[in-house]
Formats: structure tokens, C-alpha cells, sequence
């Protein structure tokens, strides 16, 4: 018996479709999500600024827009203009253009940044004051947790300083500026900042202080942790601070200006006077050449630049220098056992 010749059956060209139909849903439901996001954030921006308004602040832009998709969520402003009340310190911000940027996966974390020119309008001493603030590059960090704010950073470079009326800074420019804020599990606050480049007005530095030390910072440096942060931010008041034993660890700080390169460490408080009280650790490099250059200053008297010269030669001498321990008690600064100056009250 002769059967029938087996047909070949042609295979089922769906397996070829279920990838591209999955990536077509997947490209659908992230457009969804990310036009009903960015309505939301539209929204949110919204009412954030309302009730600033309501707080006093005066707040103006031209118009508001969301961006960046698919792969982040932008928010843009356009002729920006905010002033504070006088309770938050009166000033005014003019800015052209400030972005908020967070991707589409994390919006605990937002980066904001401003345009290169910022014009700042504030009160020196008495006097009103317009600046013109240029940078290459400005940007803020924000991070949050349930809400609840856990991080802030900053970093500019290339700023420039121009007073449009009232006094001249004191700072003209500075290379580059980076600060951040974290709070720990256990209600400390970590921050820490660096300043590259820091150059002082001419007209604003005292004519000693520039020839002894020059117009130019190369590095000032701290990295420190406040203790029972809460404390001091929820009731505001130093003493109750105090007597939580809140203490301001100083774990790094550094100095490059001139003749004074210097390292520090330490721990500080407040006494009952709210007057700083603690011990510091300083070393360093070259101490001849940074006492010379403070009593040309005249940021010490002479019995005050021997009691130096006399407490860096017994100093213990490190490979970096020789490290000088300070001593802040009853409203004095000490080195060793002599008093080289007074410390007033903290208001």
C-alpha cells in the first residue's frame, strides 16, 4: 500500500511577532507612565509654589514645561524672578532659564540648574545691593526618602562676582565651589565643603592681610559631623542643644592660602555663655613662615607671635609639620597654657 506523501507544515510565524509586540507594549505603557508623571510633577511644581506664595515669597516665570522623555522627567522654567520675604532675608533671584531633572526611575533624587547668569538683588548692612552672578556651570542635588529631604549638594565652577550697585563682594571669583549636606540613621548631619580658587576683591581685602597672604586662596577644605541635629533645627535654641550634648566634630579641614598651609581636627560645643568650648588640632607645614606672615597681618601682637614661636618649637613634629593643640574655654582661645585670644558669644 502506497500512502500519501507527508506534507511539510510551515512553521508558525508568530514566534517572530511576540518580541516586537512585547517591545510595542512595553514602548506603550512607558509613554503612558511617563505622560501621567510628567502631569503630575507639572502639578506638584505647581502647588510647591503656591504655597511659597502663601508663605510671602513673591514668585514669577513666564511659562513651565516638562521634558526629557523617555528617559527622564524635566522640568523647565522660563524668566524666572523670586523674591523672599523679609523674614527669609529679602532678597531677589532673576534667572533666565532653571531646569529640575530626574530620571524616569528615581524621582527621589532631582538635579536642579540655573543659567550662567544669576542676578541677585539682597542688603548689605543697610545698603541696598544688586550682584551679577556668571558661572560655567551651576547645579544643585536634592534627594529625599518618604518626603522627607536626606541630601543636598551643590557644585559651581567658574563663578565670577559683579557688584551692579551697592558694595563690592568680597569674593570677585572662585574656581570651583562643591558642598554637600546628609543626613544619618541617627540624626546627624554629615556635611562638608571645598573651595578651589577662591580670590578676594582688591578693594575689600585689607592692604597687610593681601601682602602677607595674596589675594587668592588655593584650597579651603571641612568635612565635619553635628551631632543632635534635630535638636537644633526643631527648637532653634543653642542651649538646648547644648545640653543634649550636641557637638560639632570637625574631622577634616584644611587651609592652602599663602604661607599658611594647614591641616585641623577637633571637636567643639558651646558653654553656657554660648561660647565655643572644645579642643583643635592644627598642623602645620611651615609654622615661621605662617607666624611672620600673621604678625605682617597684624592679626597678632608681638607677645602673641612669641607665645607661637615658643609653642612650635616644644610642638611633636609630624611628617607634614608640627602639630599645635588649641584650647577653646571660658570665652578664651589657648595654645599650651597661654591665651593668645578671646571668643565671644555665639548670637
Amino acid at each position: 500500500m502506497i500512502g500519501k506523501p507527508a506534507t511539510d507544515t510551515p512553521p508558525s510565524r508568530l514566534g517572530l511577532y511576540v518580541p516586537f509586540a512585547l517591545l510595542a507594549a512595553a514602548i506603550l505603557v512607558h509613554a503612558v507612565y511617563w505622560v501621567m508623571m510628567s502631569g503630575r510633577i507639572h502639578q506638584s511644581a505647581q502647588a510647591w509654589i503656591e504655597d511659597k506664595i502663601e508663605a510671602g515669597y513673591a514668585i514669577e516665570y513666564s511659562a513651565m514645561n516638562v521634558r526629557g522623555y523617555p528617559f527622564r522627567f524635566t522640568l523647565h522654567l522660563s524668566d524666572n524672578d523670586v523674591s523672599a520675604p523679609a523674614s527669609a532675608g529679602g532678597w531677589r533671584i532673576s534667572v533666565e532659564h532653571a531646569t529640575a531633572s530626574a530620571q524616569f526611575y528615581n524621582l527621589n533624587h532631582w538635579i536642579v540648574g540655573l543659567d550662567e547668569r544669576v542676578v541677585l538683588d539682597t542688603v548689605i548692612g543697610a545698603e541696598d545691593a544688586q550682584y551679577e552672578l556668571l558661572s560655567e556651570q551651576a547645579q544643585f542635588s536634592l534627594m529625599t526618602r518618604n518626603g522627607v529631604t536626606r541630601q543636598i549638594g551643590a557644585e559651581i565652577t567658574g563663578l565670577t562676582v559683579q557688584a551692579l550697585s551697592g558694595p563690592q563682594p568680597l569674593a570677585s571669583a572662585v574656581d570651583r565651589l562643591a558642598m554637600t549636606g546628609r543626613m544619618s540613621e541617627t540624626g546627624e548631619l554629615l556635611s562638608g565643603f571645598i573651595v578651589e580658587g577662591l580670590r578676594f576683591d582688591d578693594s575689600r581685602l585689607d592692604n597687610p592681610l593681601q601682602a602677607a597672604f595674596g589675594e587668592t586662596v588655593q584650597l579651603l577644605q571641612l568635612d565635619s559631623v553635628l551631632t543632635e541635629f534635630d535638636t537644633l533645627s526643631l527648637e532653634g535654641d543653642p542651649l538646648a542643644w547644648t545640653r543634649a550634648d550636641g557637638r560639632l566634630i570637625i574631622r577634616q579641614t584644611r587651609l592652602d592660602w599663602g604661607p599658611a598651609a594647614l591641616t585641623g581636627s577637633g571637636e567643639v560645643t558651646l558653654d553656657r555663655q554660648i561660647r565655643p568650648a572644645g579642643r583643635l588640632s592644627v598642623v602645620v607645614s611651615d609654622p615661621e613662615s605662617l607666624i611672620s606672615a600673621l604678625e605682617d597681618a597684624r592679626l597678632v601682637y608681638d607677645e602673641q607671635g612669641a607665645a607661637l614661636r615658643l609653642a612650635a618649637m616644644m610642638a611633636p613634629r609630624r611628617d607634614e609639620g608640627i602639630a599645635l593643640p588649641f584650647l577653646l574655654q571660658d570665652g578664651g582661645l589657648f595654645l599650651g597654657p597661654a591665651r593668645i585670644g578671646d571668643l565671644g558669644a555665639l548670637n
